[in-house]
């Protein structure tokens, strides 16, 4: 089972990158927005302060940075889309709207007072400002290198028209800049506290699955989740007609071997034993699993009942290079196993299945032990 997962810190960089490029998209719809009140406003004017032509030619900039920024996320998937991309997208941006915000102003003037003219303006950016502090908080450089044009150019133009009064331009900059700073460490402490609860839990949530599939002394496979994969290949072997194997396995004499060197040494050889049956059955899909006590089981999809023979004989091989003593064998100085090896039939059900695989190797006992038995065919 591949229990691998990001780490927290890995995944709050990823999720501040999704959140990033989403909230790009939200920029962009919000501006579309902005963009929309703009028009409107306009075309409902009483005097003609601005012609909508000339609106609508200061807005292209925008319209295009959106259109690209579009075409770009139907042609790439979200984690596809770089930090250097996402950047220069907020960038272009960020100068469509200083361009269009400058060009109103300017264009304002030459009929209203600089100070009506200014209103409007101020108003828009810190709508804009707004906006982009919400969909780039995650990201504090990012942030800031969106908003502070706006807020530096607000503070600019009423300052060219004001000269006399620094006062209230200054204030609202700084305190602006104080909420905006301040508020981003608050919602990012909170945006990383749920990320890494969220990882914390998905781990905790592998670990307790992996408790109820992992035999905890031999770390492979326990009953439970060989029940589970035996239903599923059987299901596979009944759609497919491939052949199907198990292997039943118990340590010959282990009574003995706890009862004489303790169940440490015997608990030790168990967990040898899991390793060796690992490297045997150790195709993507075999699977090894201790059924219980010193019972073991080999699941081996796709093979036959000669395949499941030879691998039967390579564990029988492999256990007698290994050598784990056991002094009250009755077959050996060392340890050995007794294997029912049986193939699956069609119409056989996974009990039958095992109930078959448990009477070959009491067949196996019954012959001497130290060997495999399977059905004759």
């Amino acid at each position: 089972m591949d229990l691998n997962m990001p780490s927290s810190e890995v995944q709050l960089k990823k999720e501040c990158h999704l959140y990033l490029i989403k909230g790009g998209k939200w920029a962009a719809l919000m501006s579309t927005f902005i963009l929309f009140a703009m028009l409107v406003n306009i075309v409902l004017q009483t005097s003609k302060v601005l012609l909508a032509s000339n609106i609508i030619l200061y807005m292209l900039p925008v319209f295009i940075t959106m259109i690209l920024a579009a075409l770009v996320m139907r042609v790439y998937a979200i984690d596809e889309i770089s930090n250097k991309a996402l950047l220069a997208y907020l960038f272009s941006l960020e100068l469509s709207w200083l361009f269009l915000i400058w060009m109103i102003f300017d264009s304002s003037e030459a009929i209203f007072s600089g100070n009506a003219a200014l209103a409007g303006v101020e108003s828009i950016v810190d709508v804009l400002v707004l906006t982009f502090a919400i969909a780039l908080f995650v990201d504090r450089k990012i942030m800031l290198m969106a908003v502070l044009p706006l807020m530096l150019l607000s503070f600019f133009l009423r300052v060219t028209e004001i000269p006399d009064n620094y006062f209230f331009p200054l204030t609202k900059f700084l305190c602006f800049f104080a909420i905006i700073v301040s508020g981003q460490r608050v919602l990012y402490t909170w945006f990383k506290k749920a990320v890494v609860r969220d990882v914390e839990k998905q781990h905790l949530l592998k670990h307790f699955r992996r408790m109820a599939l992992i035999d905890g002394l031999t770390n492979i496979s326990n009953r439970r989740h060989f029940d589970e994969i035996l239903s599923q290949e059987i299901r596979a072997s009944e759609r497919n007609n491939h052949p199907l194997c198990v292997i039943m396995i118990d340590v010959d004499f282990f009574k003995r071997l706890n009862d004489s060197l303790g169940h440490q040494v015997g608990d030790e050889c168990l967990i040898t034993l899991a390793k060796l049956l690992s490297s045997v059955a150790n195709r993507p899909r075999d699977l090894a699993a201790r059924y219980g006590g010193e019972e073991f089981v080999l699941l081996l999809p796709d093979t036959d009942r000669n395949g499941a023979y030879l691998i039967a004989d390579k564990l029988k091989s492999i256990l007698a290079k290994v050598k784990i003593l056991h002094p009250d064998s009755d077959v050996s100085e060392y340890i050995t196993v007794s294997q029912g090896v049986c193939q699956w039939q069609e119409g056989m059900k996974p009990d039958e299945l095992i109930s078959e695989a448990d009477r070959l190797l009491y067949q196996a006992k019954l012959t001497g032990r130290d060997r495999f038995f399977g059905a004759k065919g």
